[in-house]
C-alpha cells in the first residue's frame, strides 16, 4: 500500500496494488483507499451501522476512473469494514442521501476479502488513475467594489460652450477649479451643487435641476451609461490627485507624480497581511554613465469602471509611465513598458493592485476624511474549489530575486527590477 501526502481526513489516504497470491506478481490493479477511524459508529445495531459522507468527500471520490474503497475502522476493538463507494452510490437515491449502510458481517475487512477487492479493482481496469486531493484557493481579482456613488447629479444650461472657457471661468473664481464636470449639448453636468460658487459663473441658474444618481447608475441606456462613466472617471481623477497622482490623457493612465527634488516617492499602505510600503516614483541611472539619469519610472494604473450583476467596480490594471525628467515622456517609453511587462511576475502585478486598492478604499473611523463623491470597498474575490501548486508549473520570475517592497506580502519587488532591461545591463 502506498501512502499519499494528502491533508488529514480529506482526499485519498493511500493506494493498494493487488498481487497474485500464488506468484506474488503485481497485477497493476489499484484501489484508492480512504480511511475513517471512529470510536463510536453512527446508528449502530447488532448487525449494521451507518456512515454519512460529506458532499466534498463524495464529489471527490467519484472523480477519475479508479475504484475507491472507504474503510471505516474502530481501533479500540481492532475491527474494520470496507465499501466500494463508487459502486454503492450508483443508485441516485443513495447519492442524494449521502449515507452508507454497512453490514458488519458482509463488509468486514478480513483475509477472505482479497478476492472481492481484486474484483472491485478490475472493474475499472488496470492502470487506473485518480486526481490529486482537492486544493481550495481564494482568488483575488483586480476589481475594486464601488461602495459610494455621487449623492446626486446636477444639470443646467451652460453659459460657455467650450470646456477651456468653462475651466478658465472657474479658475477666475477659485484657485483650484473642480474637475468633476463635463459639457454635453448645451448643458453642463457635475456632482457639485450648481447653485453654489463658483458654478453660477458658468451656468444659467434658472435652469438648474437635479438627477437622482440611480437614474444614471442603473440605466440600461448606452448613452446615459457613458455619461455616468464620464463623471465617475472625473471623480476618480480628482480623488487620485489627493494621493499624489496625475492623469496622462494621451496614454489614459493615472500615475504618481514626481517629487519636487526628484527624490524617490514611497507610499505606505496596508497589504493583505501587514503594513507595507512601496516606491512609486524613482530615477534609474545609466549603466554606461552612472552620473546620468537614464529615465524616471512612475507607477500607475489604467482605470475602467465596469458593472457586474448590478454592482459597479473599478478595474485596476497596473502599468508604468517612463519620463526623461519626471514630466516629459521618455522617447523609449513604449520599449521600456513592453520590456517590464514581459518579465514582471504575477506577484508584482498583484502587489500593485493591492496597493492601489488600499490607497483608494474608504478609511474607517470617526475622523476619517474620505473623498465625498466616490468611495471604494474591497477587491472582489472568490473561494475556488480547484487550486494549483504554483511551484510545480510556473516559470521562475526573472524578478523573484529582488525584494525591496518593505513589508509587502508578494515575492516580487517593485522599484528594484534592477536589470529591467537586459540590453542596458550588458552595455
Amino acid at each position: 500500500m502506498a501512502l499519499t501526502n494528502a491533508p488529514l481526513d480529506a482526499g485519498i489516504d493511500g493506494f493498494i496494488e493487488l498481487r497474485d497470491a500464488a506468484t506474488g506478481e503485481a497485477s497493476n490493479s489499484w484501489i484508492a483507499v480512504q480511511s475513517k477511524a471512529r470510536t463510536q459508529l453512527e446508528k449502530e445495531t447488532e448487525h449494521t451501522f451507518e456512515f454519512t459522507c460529506t458532499p466534498r468527500d463524495l464529489e471527490y471520490w467519484q472523480r477519475g476512473n479508479m475504484s475507491v474503497l472507504l474503510v471505516v475502522s474502530r481501533p479500540d476493538t481492532d475491527e474494520a469494514w470496507w465499501m466500494p463507494v463508487k459502486d454503492y452510490f450508483r443508485d441516485p437515491s443513495r447519492q442524494n442521501a449521502r449515507r452508507i449502510v454497512f453490514d458488519k458481517r458482509a463488509n468486514s475487512l478480513v483475509e477472505p476479502s482479497r478476492d472481492q477487492l481484486l474484483q472491485v479493482a478490475q472493474v475499472a481496469g488496470a492502470g487506473t488513475y485518480f486526481r490529486p486531493s482537492p486544493k481550495w484557493e481564494y482568488l483575488h481579482s483586480n476589481l475594486l467594489v464601488v461602495k459610494r456613488l455621487p449623492a446626486c447629479i446636477y444639470r443646467a444650461h451652460a453659459i460657455q460652450k467650450d470646456p477651456r472657457e468653462v475651466m478658465q471661468a472657474l479658475r477666475d473664481k477659485v484657485r483650484y477649479a473642480p474637475r468633476e464636470w463635463f459639457l454635453h449639448g448645451n448643458g453642463i453636468y457635475t456632482v457639485h451643487d450648481l447653485r453654489d460658487e463658483p458654478w453660477i459663473s458658468v451656468c444659467d441658474r434658472g435652469t438648474i435641476e437635479t438627477i437622482e444618481t440611480e437614474e444614471w447608475s442603473d440605466s440600461d441606456n448606452p448613452e446615459t451609461r457613458r455619461h455616468f462613466v464620464w463623471l465617475l472617471n472625473d471623480c476618480l481623477r480628482s480623488f487620485c490627485g489627493r494621493i499624489g497622482m496625475k492623469y496622462d490623457r494621451d496614454a489614459n493612465v493615472l500615475y504618481f507624480k514626481r517629487t519636487e527634488d526628484l527624490s524617490p516617492r514611497r507610499k505606505k499602505y496596508r497589504s493583505r497581511k501587514q503594513s507595507a510600503s512601496r516606491v512609486v516614483f524613482r530615477e534609474y541611472r545609466s549603466k554606461k554613465d552612472p552620473s546620468k539619469v537614464a529615465y524616471y519610472r512612475h507607477v500607475g494604473f489604467e482605470a475602467r469602471f465596469r458593472r457586474f450583476d448590478g454592482q459597479w467596480c473599478l478595474e485596476i490594471n497596473p502599468t508604468y509611465r517612463f519620463t526623461s525628467d519626471g514630466e516629459q515622456p521618455h522617447p523609449y517609453r513604449e520599449e521600456y513598458l513592453s520590456k517590464i511587462k514581459s518579465i514582471e511576475g504575477s506577484g508584482a502585478v498583484g502587489g500593485i493592485v493591492t496597493m492601489f486598492a488600499a490607497l483608494l478604499s474608504d478609511r474607517e473611523g470617526l475622523f476619517a476624511e474620505n473623498y465625498p463623491h466616490l468611495g471604494f470597498g474591497r477587491l472582489l474575490g472568490v473561494d475556488f474549489p480547484v487550486g494549483i501548486d504554483d511551484s510545480m508549473w510556473r516559470k521562475r520570475d526573472v524578478t523573484d530575486r529582488f525584494q525591496d517592497v518593505e513589508g509587502d506580502d508578494d515575492p516580487v519587488g517593485d522599484d528594484d527590477f534592477g536589470p529591467l532591461f537586459r540590453q542596458e545591463l550588458e552595455s
